[in-house]
Protein backbone atom coordinates (compact mmCIF):
# COMPACT_ATOMS: atom_id res chain seq x y z
CA UNK A 1 0.00 0.00 0.00
CA UNK A 2 1.53 3.30 -1.11
CA UNK A 3 0.25 5.68 1.55
CA UNK A 4 2.21 8.21 3.59
CA UNK A 5 1.19 11.03 5.88
CA UNK A 6 3.18 13.15 8.30
CA UNK A 7 2.20 13.71 11.90
CA UNK A 8 1.83 17.43 11.20
CA UNK A 9 -0.80 16.74 8.51
CA UNK A 10 -3.06 14.82 10.90
CA UNK A 11 -6.20 16.73 11.85
CA UNK A 12 -5.92 16.12 15.58
CA UNK A 13 -2.31 17.39 15.58
CA UNK A 14 -3.38 20.50 13.66
CA UNK A 15 -6.26 21.18 16.02
CA UNK A 16 -3.95 20.81 18.99
CA UNK A 17 -1.42 23.32 17.66
CA UNK A 18 -3.42 25.90 15.71
CA UNK A 19 -3.88 29.42 17.06
CA UNK A 20 -7.06 29.89 14.99
CA UNK A 21 -10.43 29.85 16.79
CA UNK A 22 -12.14 26.46 16.78
CA UNK A 23 -15.86 26.85 16.13
CA UNK A 24 -18.34 23.98 16.10
CA UNK A 25 -21.15 23.72 13.57
CA UNK A 26 -23.92 21.73 15.25
CA UNK A 27 -25.26 21.17 18.77
CA UNK A 28 -26.32 17.52 19.02
CA UNK A 29 -24.77 14.26 20.13
CA UNK A 30 -21.91 14.70 17.69
CA UNK A 31 -21.00 18.06 19.19
CA UNK A 32 -20.92 16.53 22.68
CA UNK A 33 -18.55 13.81 21.49
CA UNK A 34 -16.40 16.31 19.61
CA UNK A 35 -15.98 18.54 22.65
CA UNK A 36 -14.90 15.52 24.68
CA UNK A 37 -12.41 14.53 21.95
CA UNK A 38 -10.99 18.06 21.85
CA UNK A 39 -10.63 18.07 25.63
CA UNK A 40 -8.57 14.89 25.35
CA UNK A 41 -5.99 16.75 23.21
CA UNK A 42 -6.01 19.81 25.43
CA UNK A 43 -8.26 22.10 23.37
CA UNK A 44 -11.76 23.45 23.82
CA UNK A 45 -13.97 25.07 21.17
CA UNK A 46 -14.10 28.84 21.13
CA UNK A 47 -17.72 28.94 19.98
CA UNK A 48 -20.59 27.15 18.32
CA UNK A 49 -23.06 28.02 15.58
CA UNK A 50 -26.13 26.36 14.11
CA UNK A 51 -28.18 26.66 10.96
CA UNK A 52 -30.48 29.66 11.14
CA UNK A 53 -33.56 27.62 11.99
CA UNK A 54 -31.85 26.04 15.02
CA UNK A 55 -30.33 29.07 16.74
CA UNK A 56 -33.26 30.14 18.97
CA UNK A 57 -31.13 32.18 21.41
CA UNK A 58 -29.98 29.23 23.48
CA UNK A 59 -26.73 27.87 24.87
CA UNK A 60 -24.85 24.64 24.29
CA UNK A 61 -22.26 23.48 26.82
CA UNK A 62 -22.31 27.01 28.30
CA UNK A 63 -21.60 28.62 24.91
CA UNK A 64 -24.18 30.85 23.20
CA UNK A 65 -25.44 29.23 20.01
CA UNK A 66 -24.68 31.71 17.24
CA UNK A 67 -25.86 32.00 13.68
CA UNK A 68 -23.25 31.53 10.97
CA UNK A 69 -23.21 35.27 10.34
CA UNK A 70 -22.61 35.94 14.04
CA UNK A 71 -19.82 33.35 14.13
CA UNK A 72 -18.06 35.08 11.22
CA UNK A 73 -18.47 38.43 12.93
CA UNK A 74 -17.15 37.13 16.26
CA UNK A 75 -14.29 34.95 14.99
CA UNK A 76 -13.56 36.18 11.43
CA UNK A 77 -13.09 33.97 8.39
CA UNK A 78 -9.87 32.68 9.96
CA UNK A 79 -11.91 30.43 12.24
CA UNK A 80 -11.53 26.67 11.86
CA UNK A 81 -15.00 25.16 11.38
CA UNK A 82 -15.58 21.71 12.92
CA UNK A 83 -18.73 20.10 11.56
CA UNK A 84 -20.32 18.08 14.35
CA UNK A 85 -23.21 16.25 12.66
CA UNK A 86 -23.90 14.18 9.59
CA UNK A 87 -26.39 14.25 6.75
CA UNK A 88 -27.25 12.60 3.46
CA UNK A 89 -29.43 15.53 2.34
CA UNK A 90 -27.92 17.17 -0.76
CA UNK A 91 -28.69 20.71 0.37
CA UNK A 92 -27.09 20.17 3.78
CA UNK A 93 -24.05 18.52 2.22
CA UNK A 94 -23.85 21.47 -0.17
CA UNK A 95 -23.76 23.83 2.81
CA UNK A 96 -20.83 21.87 4.21
CA UNK A 97 -19.05 22.15 0.85
CA UNK A 98 -19.57 25.93 0.92
CA UNK A 99 -18.05 26.15 4.40
CA UNK A 100 -15.02 24.18 3.20
CA UNK A 101 -14.50 26.73 0.43
CA UNK A 102 -14.57 29.71 2.84
CA UNK A 103 -12.81 28.38 5.94
CA UNK A 104 -10.43 25.69 7.12
CA UNK A 105 -13.11 23.05 7.70
CA UNK A 106 -13.00 19.60 9.23
CA UNK A 107 -15.58 16.85 9.70
CA UNK A 108 -13.75 14.97 12.46
CA UNK A 109 -13.90 11.20 12.45
CA UNK A 110 -15.74 10.33 15.66
CA UNK A 111 -16.52 6.61 15.90
CA UNK A 112 -20.19 6.10 16.66
CA UNK A 113 -19.28 3.39 19.18
CA UNK A 114 -16.14 2.77 21.19
CA UNK A 115 -13.67 5.31 22.49
CA UNK A 116 -10.74 5.03 20.07
CA UNK A 117 -9.90 8.04 17.91
CA UNK A 118 -8.19 7.46 14.58
CA UNK A 119 -5.18 9.60 15.46
CA UNK A 120 -1.72 9.50 13.92
CA UNK A 121 -0.50 7.27 16.75
CA UNK A 122 -3.48 4.95 16.21
CA UNK A 123 -2.55 4.75 12.52
CA UNK A 124 1.05 3.87 13.36
CA UNK A 125 -0.05 1.18 15.82
CA UNK A 126 -2.27 -0.51 13.20
CA UNK A 127 -0.36 0.22 10.00
CA UNK A 128 0.36 -3.43 9.20
CA UNK A 129 -3.30 -4.44 9.66
CA UNK A 130 -4.40 -1.50 7.51
CA UNK A 131 -2.02 -2.56 4.74
CA UNK A 132 -3.26 -6.17 4.97
CA UNK A 133 -6.90 -5.09 4.62
CA UNK A 134 -6.02 -2.90 1.64
CA UNK A 135 -4.23 -5.84 -0.01
CA UNK A 136 -7.45 -7.89 0.12
CA UNK A 137 -9.38 -5.53 -2.14
CA UNK A 138 -10.24 -6.77 -5.62
CA UNK A 139 -10.74 -3.66 -7.75
CA UNK A 140 -9.25 -0.21 -8.26
CA UNK A 141 -12.41 1.58 -7.15
CA UNK A 142 -12.23 -0.17 -3.79
CA UNK A 143 -8.54 0.56 -3.35
CA UNK A 144 -9.01 4.25 -4.12
CA UNK A 145 -11.99 4.45 -1.75
CA UNK A 146 -10.03 2.69 1.01
CA UNK A 147 -7.23 5.25 0.64
CA UNK A 148 -9.78 8.08 0.69
CA UNK A 149 -11.31 6.69 3.88
CA UNK A 150 -7.92 6.33 5.54
CA UNK A 151 -7.01 9.85 4.46
CA UNK A 152 -10.33 11.15 5.77
CA UNK A 153 -9.88 9.53 9.16
CA UNK A 154 -6.51 11.19 9.54
CA UNK A 155 -7.17 14.55 7.85
CA UNK A 156 -10.91 15.09 8.45
CA UNK A 157 -11.34 16.94 5.17
CA UNK A 158 -14.53 17.14 3.11
CA UNK A 159 -12.65 16.46 -0.14
CA UNK A 160 -12.03 12.85 0.97
CA UNK A 161 -15.76 12.05 1.10
CA UNK A 162 -16.88 12.52 -2.49
CA UNK A 163 -16.36 9.05 -3.98
CA UNK A 164 -19.84 7.54 -3.57
CA UNK A 165 -22.67 5.73 -5.33
CA UNK A 166 -26.22 4.69 -4.32
CA UNK A 167 -26.44 1.33 -2.56
CA UNK A 168 -28.84 -0.05 -5.16
CA UNK A 169 -26.18 0.56 -7.81
CA UNK A 170 -23.58 -1.23 -5.68
CA UNK A 171 -25.82 -4.28 -5.32
CA UNK A 172 -26.45 -4.41 -9.05
CA UNK A 173 -22.81 -3.80 -9.98
CA UNK A 174 -21.27 -6.30 -7.58
CA UNK A 175 -24.00 -8.91 -7.00
CA UNK A 176 -26.17 -8.50 -10.08
CA UNK A 177 -25.07 -11.83 -11.56
CA UNK A 178 -25.95 -13.79 -8.41
CA UNK A 179 -29.27 -15.60 -7.94
CA UNK A 180 -30.36 -13.99 -4.67
CA UNK A 181 -33.51 -15.75 -3.40
CA UNK A 182 -33.13 -15.37 0.39
CA UNK A 183 -31.53 -12.58 2.41
CA UNK A 184 -30.95 -11.78 6.05
CA UNK A 185 -31.11 -8.06 6.82
CA UNK A 186 -29.27 -7.29 10.06
CA UNK A 187 -30.16 -3.83 11.31
CA UNK A 188 -33.27 -3.59 9.17
CA UNK A 189 -34.33 -0.22 10.64
CA UNK A 190 -37.63 0.81 9.02
CA UNK A 191 -37.20 -1.38 5.94
CA UNK A 192 -35.07 0.98 3.86
CA UNK A 193 -32.38 -1.60 3.09
CA UNK A 194 -34.98 -4.31 2.43
CA UNK A 195 -36.67 -2.03 -0.10
CA UNK A 196 -33.33 -1.58 -1.86
CA UNK A 197 -32.76 -5.35 -1.94
CA UNK A 198 -36.17 -5.98 -3.44
CA UNK A 199 -35.45 -3.50 -6.23
CA UNK A 200 -31.97 -4.85 -6.89
CA UNK A 201 -32.78 -8.59 -6.87
CA UNK A 202 -35.93 -9.53 -8.81
CA UNK A 203 -35.79 -13.18 -7.68
CA UNK A 204 -35.70 -12.29 -3.98
CA UNK A 205 -38.53 -14.22 -2.32
CA UNK A 206 -37.81 -13.90 1.42
CA UNK A 207 -36.02 -11.46 3.71
CA UNK A 208 -35.58 -12.11 7.40
CA UNK A 209 -35.37 -8.59 8.78
CA UNK A 210 -33.75 -8.27 12.22
CA UNK A 211 -34.29 -5.05 14.17
CA UNK A 212 -34.01 -4.65 17.96
CA UNK A 213 -35.41 -1.14 18.55
CA UNK A 214 -39.04 -1.65 19.71
CA UNK A 215 -40.17 1.70 18.31
CA UNK A 216 -38.66 0.99 14.92
CA UNK A 217 -39.97 -2.59 14.87
CA UNK A 218 -43.52 -1.24 14.87
CA UNK A 219 -42.82 0.79 11.72
CA UNK A 220 -40.99 -2.10 10.08
CA UNK A 221 -43.82 -4.52 10.87
CA UNK A 222 -46.46 -2.19 9.45
CA UNK A 223 -44.58 -2.03 6.15
CA UNK A 224 -43.76 -5.75 6.13
CA UNK A 225 -47.46 -6.59 6.29
CA UNK A 226 -47.83 -4.91 2.90
CA UNK A 227 -45.29 -7.21 1.20
CA UNK A 228 -47.40 -10.38 1.22
CA UNK A 229 -45.10 -12.37 3.46
CA UNK A 230 -41.81 -11.58 1.72
CA UNK A 231 -40.53 -9.71 4.80
CA UNK A 232 -40.36 -11.66 8.06
CA UNK A 233 -39.67 -9.31 10.96
CA UNK A 234 -37.56 -10.74 13.79
CA UNK A 235 -37.35 -8.32 16.75
CA UNK A 236 -33.83 -9.01 17.98
CA UNK A 237 -30.27 -7.75 18.10
CA UNK A 238 -27.69 -9.89 16.34
CA UNK A 239 -24.83 -11.07 18.53
CA UNK A 240 -22.56 -14.04 19.22
CA UNK A 241 -24.98 -15.50 21.77
CA UNK A 242 -28.72 -15.94 22.24
CA UNK A 243 -30.06 -14.14 25.29
CA UNK A 244 -30.73 -10.51 26.11
CA UNK A 245 -28.85 -7.24 26.34
CA UNK A 246 -29.24 -3.66 27.50
CA UNK A 247 -30.31 -1.48 24.60
CA UNK A 248 -30.66 2.26 24.12
CA UNK A 249 -33.76 2.88 22.05
CA UNK A 250 -34.50 6.09 20.21
CA UNK A 251 -36.57 5.01 17.21
CA UNK A 252 -33.74 6.27 15.00
CA UNK A 253 -30.36 5.25 13.63
CA UNK A 254 -28.83 6.33 16.95
CA UNK A 255 -30.24 3.28 18.70
CA UNK A 256 -27.73 0.74 19.91
CA UNK A 257 -26.27 -1.38 22.62
CA UNK A 258 -23.87 1.36 23.71
CA UNK A 259 -26.24 4.28 24.25
CA UNK A 260 -25.35 6.31 21.19
CA UNK A 261 -28.26 8.71 21.48
CA UNK A 262 -28.58 10.77 24.64
CA UNK A 263 -32.28 11.38 23.90
CA UNK A 264 -33.18 7.69 23.94
CA UNK A 265 -34.37 5.35 26.66
CA UNK A 266 -32.87 2.17 28.08
CA UNK A 267 -34.60 -1.17 27.65
CA UNK A 268 -33.85 -4.89 27.32
CA UNK A 269 -33.95 -6.64 23.95
CA UNK A 270 -33.54 -10.23 22.83
CA UNK A 271 -30.27 -11.26 21.16
CA UNK A 272 -29.95 -13.97 18.53
CA UNK A 273 -27.18 -15.46 16.44
CA UNK A 274 -27.26 -15.64 12.68
CA UNK A 275 -26.46 -19.36 12.94
CA UNK A 276 -29.66 -19.98 14.92
CA UNK A 277 -31.77 -17.78 12.65
CA UNK A 278 -30.41 -19.38 9.50
CA UNK A 279 -30.32 -23.03 10.54
CA UNK A 280 -33.25 -23.68 8.17
CA UNK A 281 -32.92 -20.62 5.94
CA UNK A 282 -29.67 -20.77 3.90
CA UNK A 283 -29.29 -17.11 2.90
CA UNK A 284 -27.78 -16.04 -0.41
CA UNK A 285 -27.04 -12.58 1.03
CA UNK A 286 -26.38 -11.25 4.52
CA UNK A 287 -26.37 -7.50 5.12
CA UNK A 288 -25.11 -6.17 8.46
CA UNK A 289 -25.43 -2.58 9.64
CA UNK A 290 -25.92 -3.22 13.35
CA UNK A 291 -24.61 -0.11 15.09
CA UNK A 292 -21.21 -1.30 16.19
CA UNK A 293 -22.09 -4.97 16.81
CA UNK A 294 -20.87 -6.22 13.44
CA UNK A 295 -17.98 -8.20 14.97
CA UNK A 296 -20.29 -9.96 17.43
CA UNK A 297 -22.87 -10.66 14.72
CA UNK A 298 -20.20 -12.19 12.48
CA UNK A 299 -18.88 -14.39 15.29
CA UNK A 300 -22.42 -15.69 15.65
CA UNK A 301 -22.54 -16.50 11.92
CA UNK A 302 -19.48 -18.74 11.47
CA UNK A 303 -21.46 -21.91 10.70
CA UNK A 304 -23.65 -20.10 8.18
CA UNK A 305 -20.68 -18.49 6.46
CA UNK A 306 -18.91 -21.84 6.05
CA UNK A 307 -22.02 -23.81 5.08
CA UNK A 308 -23.75 -21.42 2.68
CA UNK A 309 -21.00 -19.04 1.51
CA UNK A 310 -23.46 -16.15 1.14
CA UNK A 311 -22.61 -12.80 -0.34
CA UNK A 312 -22.06 -10.19 2.36
CA UNK A 313 -22.61 -6.47 2.75
CA UNK A 314 -21.04 -5.39 6.05
CA UNK A 315 -20.75 -1.85 7.38
CA UNK A 316 -17.23 -0.67 8.28
CA UNK A 317 -17.81 2.68 9.95
CA UNK A 318 -19.14 2.31 13.49
CA UNK A 319 -15.85 1.68 15.30
CA UNK A 320 -12.34 2.95 14.62
CA UNK A 321 -11.00 -0.55 13.92
CA UNK A 322 -13.79 -1.63 11.58
CA UNK A 323 -11.98 -0.40 8.46
CA UNK A 324 -9.33 -3.10 8.84
CA UNK A 325 -10.41 -5.51 11.60
CA UNK A 326 -13.69 -6.69 10.04
CA UNK A 327 -12.23 -7.41 6.57
CA UNK A 328 -9.34 -9.34 8.11
CA UNK A 329 -11.70 -11.38 10.30
CA UNK A 330 -13.82 -12.26 7.29
CA UNK A 331 -10.77 -13.23 5.26
CA UNK A 332 -9.76 -15.64 8.01
CA UNK A 333 -13.24 -17.11 8.68
CA UNK A 334 -14.73 -17.65 5.23
CA UNK A 335 -14.22 -20.70 3.07
CA UNK A 336 -13.41 -20.60 -0.62
CA UNK A 337 -12.67 -17.69 -2.86
CA UNK A 338 -14.32 -14.29 -2.42
CA UNK A 339 -13.71 -10.98 -4.09
CA UNK A 340 -13.75 -7.99 -1.75
CA UNK A 341 -15.10 -4.56 -2.62
CA UNK A 342 -15.77 -1.23 -0.87
CA UNK A 343 -18.57 1.14 -1.77
CA UNK A 344 -20.15 4.09 0.04
CA UNK A 345 -23.42 5.98 -0.42
CA UNK A 346 -23.48 9.81 -0.57
CA UNK A 347 -23.37 11.30 2.93
CA UNK A 348 -21.16 13.35 5.24
CA UNK A 349 -19.19 12.22 7.26
CA UNK A 350 -17.83 8.77 6.27
CA UNK A 351 -20.92 6.79 7.24
CA UNK A 352 -22.41 3.91 5.26
CA UNK A 353 -19.06 2.53 4.13
CA UNK A 354 -19.82 -1.07 3.14
CA UNK A 355 -17.63 -4.08 2.46
CA UNK A 356 -19.15 -6.35 -0.20
CA UNK A 357 -17.92 -9.95 -0.20
CA UNK A 358 -18.79 -11.70 -3.45
CA UNK A 359 -18.33 -15.50 -3.61
CA UNK A 360 -16.41 -16.63 -6.68
CA UNK A 361 -17.57 -19.73 -8.48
Amino acid sequence: MNYTITREACMWERLKSTAAPLVLYGTGNGADKLIDALAAIGRMPDGVFASDGFVRRRTFRDMPVLSYAEARENFSDAMNVLIAFGSSLPDVMGKMDELAEKHVTYIPELPLFGGDLFTYDYYLAHREEIAAAYAMLSDDESRILFTDMLDYRLRGEVRCLRRTQPDADSYKELLGNMPVHRALDGGAYNGDSARTMLKAFPMLAKIRACEPDPRTVRKLTAWAEETGGIIEVIPCALSDNAGSMDFHTSGSRGSGGNGANRRGADTQVQTETIDRLCADFHPDLIKLDVEGWEAEALRGAEETLLRDRPALAVSLYHRAQDLFALPLWLRDHTRGSYSWHLRRVPCYPAWDLMLYAVPNG
